[in-house]
């Protein structure tokens, strides 16, 4: 008995996958893609939502949901909230992105030795003429 019903799942289960494939007609995609304009007013329409203003970024879609976004945000904390509502938005199948912020934080840049650091250094070639005006 107990061969018989695994012969009988088994011969369910092979017609289920026999059967599945002539559902789809051949040449027919696996996913329907939205149109890359229906995505960027999805994106879009999702972040404000969330409340982020859209003004200052630049969202791009391409054929297949790959989103692109670029602009200035506030903090590194905005660029990952924004990525994952753009992920989350409907026909986005990934999310590129090109955000930058600043991070509040001043570095200087480092003096070479030898130069004052609030003169200009001087400039390439003159070096000859500073010895020429040391040495009078």
């Amino acid at each position: 008995m107990n061969k018989m019903n695994r012969y009988l799942v088994s011969s369910v289960l092979s017609g289920m996958l026999l059967s599945g494939p002539q559902a789809m007609a051949k040449g027919e995609p696996m996913y329907d893609f939205l149109p890359s304009d229906t995505v960027i007013d999805n994106v879009k329409n999702n972040l404000q939502s969330h409340g982020v203003d859209v003004s200052n970024l630049q969202v791009d879609a391409d054929a297949q949901g790959v989103v692109q976004l670029r602009g200035e945000v506030a903090s590194k904390q905005e660029v990952e909230s924004i990525t994952q509502i753009a992920k989350e938005s409907e026909g986005v199948y990934a999310v590129l992105g090109a955000l930058r912020y600043e991070t509040g934080e001043v570095v200087p840049a480092p003096v070479p030795e030898g130069l004052d650091p609030m003169m200009d250094a001087p400039a390439a070639g003159n070096e000859a003429t500073q010895q020429q005006i040391d040495a009078q």
